[in-house]
């Protein structure tokens, strides 16, 4: 059985043309922590990031880094919609120290796939995951909206194979 599925991967899906499913994955803070906590590893600008996530797609993220002697409180708001034009991308405006996310995206502080426009954080996925073969499932997403509770973000999901 593991071969017909290794093969169905490595065929990138193509046996199942037409193929249309729906998810809602709901993630709890602790496991976004972990993954920022891994995204964050080698960067010398940052020691550290503990997201919190509220009510209406609100969160924050304590960040330390080596190039501000006091942790910063980043107060954002994700967009609904994961934007899909060219490379996934998590949206967010910024709600508070724009002036220092500004200086900070000049000095070059955020990790490579963050950048900072204006007022907004864009988080580029495809830059997180660095092996072509989980990139493979990434290219199967259709669409993604976010919607936060207390503790957890939800992503509602449209998987689709291509006819």
């Amino acid at each position: 059985m593991e071969e017909i599925f290794q093969k169905i991967i490595d065929n990138r899906f193509s046996d199942l043309k037409g193929l249309t499913a729906y998810a809602s994955v709901p993630m709890p803070e602790h496991m976004i922590n972990e993954i920022v906590e891994v995204a964050l590893q080698g960067n010398k600008n940052i020691q550290s990031c503990q997201v919190s996530i509220g009510a209406e797609n609100r969160i924050s993220a304590k960040l330390k880094t080596t190039l501000w002697p006091w942790p910063l409180n980043l107060k954002m708001r994700l967009f609904k919609s994961v934007d899909f034009i060219s490379s996934p991308k998590i949206r967010a405006r910024l709600e508070n120290h724009l002036l220092l996310g500004k200086i900070g995206s000049f000095f070059k502080a955020l990790p490579e796939g963050v950048k900072l426009y204006g007022d907004q954080v864009v988080v580029d996925i495809k830059s997180f995951v660095p092996a072509e073969e989980q990139r493979k499932f990434l290219d199967l997403i259709k669409s993604v909206e976010i919607s936060t509770g207390e503790g957890k973000a939800i992503f509602d999901v449209k998987i689709s194979v291509d006819e």
